[in-house]
């Protein structure tokens, strides 16, 4: 049984998400356990550079009920986003298409870690509509400022 890692911030759960964990859970196979790592709070206004909509605890709980999850936990606080990769020893790591991770870097961490033989997949991009957080708030904004006009 192989131990799937995957992590994002979730804030609002979209299509996009769904195609991104399916896919991570497919890589490990139909016995795999995935394990979803949701940023903090602190993380998501630190790389996103604004407050979620959803606290962590929302958002993890959201995650967790989804099918592909196994289990969802919040990542730490602080600038190293992999350390939590060394508590999970997981056997394949599955990146998201747009997050910002040098693939090579993150496997020489790993190899100097002693997680020489963790895999590391990077997700397709879902080509659907609403593949962002941001897609769905700028669409709620224009279909709901037009309510208030006239």
């Amino acid at each position: 049984m192989k131990i799937v890692m995957t992590a994002g911030c979730f804030d609002i759960l979209h299509p996009g998400h769904i195609h991104y964990l399916k896919e991570a859970k497919s890589i490990g196979g139909e016995d795999s356990i995935l394990i979803v790592v949701v940023a903090r709070d602190s993380t998501v206004k630190r790389i996103k550079g604004k407050e979620p909509i959803f606290d962590e605890e929302t958002r993890r709980f959201m995650v967790e009920q989804l099918k592909p999850v196994d289990k969802a936990v919040l990542g730490y606080e602080g600038e190293d986003l992999t350390r939590i990769v060394f508590d999970i020893k997981p056997d394949i790591i599955v990146l998201g298409y747009d997050q910002k991770i040098n693939e090579n870097e993150l496997a020489d961490k790993l190899k100097h870690n002693g997680l020489s033989s963790t895999k590391i997949f990077r997700a397709s991009k879902y080509s659907g509509r609403f593949k962002s957080s941001s897609e769905i708030i700028n669409c709620i904004i224009k279909k709901t400022s037009g309510e208030h006009n006239g």
